[in-house]
């Protein structure tokens, strides 16, 4: 509220000037430790298109404009995998029968691609906004009105 923050005196292009300058160093903190850190070494290789279609899928599945929601879709991001190999290595072993990994990393694309369109047409807030209305209805449960 642009007109709200000007009326109680503050200076509105100052503050904005400064929170994009501070999340402009957060952000450049936390390329540096990935960097250094998880890939061990900077080149341009380790930080390609499809990262970032990855982050980026990451909010719109947590949620647009939530804190929690960015946390929610990166631990689903990461989780889902996981549980993907999980699964097939179960299904192999319960039917006998070998599931190529190129089978299950197209159906998890295929599971990424429903969910963001899913999230982006039903519920542009995400897993954030679900777990919020989650909340709700447990805390209303037994008597709902």
């Amino acid at each position: 509220m642009d007109v709200a923050a000007a009326v109680i005196g503050i200076r509105v292009v100052r503050t904005k000037l400064l929170a994009f300058a501070i999340s402009s160093f957060y952000c450049g903190v936390a390329g540096a430790l990935y960097a250094f850190c998880y890939l061990g070494t900077v080149e341009p290789d380790g930080f390609d298109l499809d990262l970032s279609f990855r982050i980026l899928f990451m909010i719109i599945i947590g949620g647009l404009g939530s804190i929690l929601g960015s946390f929610l879709g990166a631990a689903f991001m990461t989780l889902l995998p996981i549980f993907l190999n999980r699964v097939s290595a179960g299904i192999s072993h319960l039917f006998d029968a070998e599931i190529s990994h190129a089978v299950v990393s197209n159906c998890e694309s295929i599971i990424f691609g429903g969910l963001i369109i899913f999230f982006l047409i039903v519920e542009p807030r995400g897993l954030a906004r679900l777990w919020q209305i989650v909340k709700e209805k447990l805390r209303l449960w037994p008597f709902p009105y």
